[in-house]
């Protein structure tokens, strides 16, 4: 990764987030100094240092390496795949899951309604 760009996306990201370099470099566990450092070029970013970054403020890896796409993760989207890989569900099942959060409060209900409804008749028919 190029010094400048590195450099570039730390900066902006801290004013993104409106924290000064001592928070920032706290919340990544390193000291300010080393952060200057980093921000002004005369010392490499290493890995660790760019994955506390990516971890603890939920920063999108595109963004932080090419630029491109939005600054942040969108923390609805990992949970989801979170959810599939935990507990082994396919793509339709990850579409299901994201209809179902943007689906209005009533809506909601109404689907767990007929799945609770589902539910009942199989454990009756279980019986």
């Amino acid at each position: 990764m190029e010094v400048f760009i590195i450099r570039s996306r730390i900066k902006e990201l801290r004013k993104i987030l409106g924290i000064n370099q001592d928070l920032f470099a706290n919340r990544i566990s390193m000291s300010r100094s080393n952060l200057a450092n980093i921000e002004n070029g005369n010392v490499s970013l290493t890995d660790r240092v760019k994955n506390n970054i990516i971890t603890e403020f939920n920063v999108n890896e595109e963004w932080f390496v090419t630029g491109k796409g939005e600054v942040f993760n969108n923390i609805t989207s990992n949970l989801i795949d979170q959810l599939i890989k935990e507990n082994s569900l396919d793509e339709i099942d990850k579409q299901t899951l994201t209809y179902f959060i943007q689906l209005d409060e009533a809506s909601r209900k109404q689907v767990l309604g007929y799945i609770h409804r589902l539910l009942e008749e199989k454990n009756i028919n279980n019986i």
